[in-house]
């Protein structure tokens, strides 16, 4: 007659009963865990930036390759479960570009967010992607102040009777208490729709300082219509280029 090997087991004197391994799936750390606030945080990271986060975020710097950024292979192996969690989507959306990730609505759950499902969309990219690099320079240059993203200062809006102010693409808490408003600009705006914003931003008095992040040919309008602003008003704002470095005044 056939027999069972756990009723063989059981016969056995000194035999222990297998206890069910109940916890199968991927176990979130610290380090996903800041990395999926992030991510949803901003709406969307680039895989290059991703690996940043996560070289950044490392319990273990010593140990790493290359300083500051997590090897591509690794970041996949740290991802992959998340994907077949349902926590992360990814997609190239241009090709030979890398790839974007993005958390799921089951992802911001995991994430603690209040705020609302964001896909991506390919005009929305450049400009992400250059907010997304100035977060983690300032990161790396000011690790104590707390970056609040748009999305997280969209959402807190809804709920005061400054809907119309214009809102910076992101607030940079300092460890003293002022608040610098940040905005990455790629492209020149018209003058009114500039002079409106310059004086919105200059006229909150939430902000001590308004530091633009612009290229070159961009920052030159931002100076010019700096200018004509009053005096008191022209001393909030910082001028710099896409890698932090200040323009001459």
């Amino acid at each position: 007659m056939f027999q069972s090997p756990l009723a063989r087991d059981e016969q056995l004197p000194d035999a222990k009963m297998r206890r069910p391994y109940m916890n199968k799936g991927p176990q979130i750390t610290p380090r996903l865990e800041t990395l999926l606030q992030i991510t949803g945080q901003q709406g969307a990271i680039r895989f290059d930036h991703i690996q940043c986060w996560l070289g950044l975020l490392s319990p273990e710097p010593a140990r790493m390759k290359q300083p500051t950024i997590l090897s591509a292979e690794r970041a996949r192996k740290i991802l992959h479960p998340w994907f077949e969690q349902e926590v992360l989507l990814y997609r190239v959306f241009y090709a030979r570009q890398r790839g974007w990730l993005w958390l799921t609505p089951k992802g911001i759950k995991y994430a603690n967010l209040s705020l609302r499902y964001y896909e991506p969309s390919p005009a929305s990219l450049a400009h992400l992607h250059a907010v997304n690099a100035i977060r983690l320079l300032l990161a790396h240059r000011r690790p104590a102040d707390r970056w609040r993203a748009e999305r997280e200062l969209r959402a807190a809006q809804q709920h005061t009777d400054e809907r119309k102010r214009h809102l910076p693409d992101a607030e940079l808490l300092t460890e003293k208490g002022p608040i610098n408003a940040i905005e990455v600009e790629l492209t020149v705006k018209s003058d009114k729709r500039l002079q409106e914003i310059l004086v919105d931003l200059a006229s909150n008095r939430r902000y001590s300082t308004i530091w633009y992040f612009a290229p070159d040919a961009v920052a030159q309008a931002v100076r010019r219509a700096i200018a004509t602003l009053p005096a008191e008003r022209r001393a909030h704002f910082r001028l710099y280029d896409l890698e932090g470095k200040e323009y001459a005044q």
